[in-house]
């Protein structure tokens, strides 16, 4: 069978459709997600994040969509981050081999947390990807999850700490991201 016989009609059709200007759009799980365009505190937090990976060792993407190897999923993390290799060969999705480190910044809705804390682990995992930050203004906390384990669909490690504290990337990145900067959402 080739790779078009094996792609479910879902994902097919998540690939004919044209962008929606002021939302963005995922595959996860056999389904079609749209999300309106995120808020001010959480583009800063990805601004934030994105300024700790220097050029030319590192590539970022924002709202790219991540083919998950072996899976239907396309993910869109809010960041992705690439070694030097050419992810922008790649059109439509970047190859979840290629991504060394994906930032998730959680919505207020309930839906989009429920993806964010308990899909989006398991599918990066699948993937392969070294690292998995999400991070949550809704309490100030952020959640690193690193050591995939592909075949599980599951992170053999995971860190835990609070707006403030500074999140440490394993290598390849090598990377130590400053939190003290990240602002929660108002309340109400």
């Amino acid at each position: 069978m080739n790779d078009v016989t094996e792609r479910d009609r879902g994902l097919e059709l998540y690939e004919s459709m044209d962008p929606i200007e002021g939302f963005s759009m995922e595959y996860l799980r056999g389904e079609i997600v749209m999300m309106a365009a995120p808020n001010t505190i959480h583009n800063r937090i990805v601004v934030l994040v994105g300024q700790h990976f220097p050029e030319p060792d590192f590539a970022y993407w924002a709202t790219t969509a991540v083919a998950i190897t072996g899976q239907s999923d396309r993910p869109e993390p809010d960041l992705a981050v690439t070694g030097g290799e050419h992810a922008d060969d790649y059109f439509t999705a970047v190859p979840s081999e290629l991504v060394l480190f994906a930032l998730e910044v959680v919505s207020t809705t309930r839906p989009a947390r429920r993806r964010d804390y308990e899909d989006k682990p398991e599918i990066y995992a699948q993937g392969g990807i070294p690292a998995y930050l999400l991070v949550d203004p809704n309490d100030g906390t952020w959640r690193l999850h690193t050591d995939p384990r592909p075949e599980k669909g599951r992170y053999q490690t995971l860190h835990m700490g609070a707006f403030g504290e500074p999140v440490v990337l394993p290598e390849p990145l090598g990377v130590t991201i400053g939190t003290d900067r990240f602002r929660t959402y108002p309340a109400g």
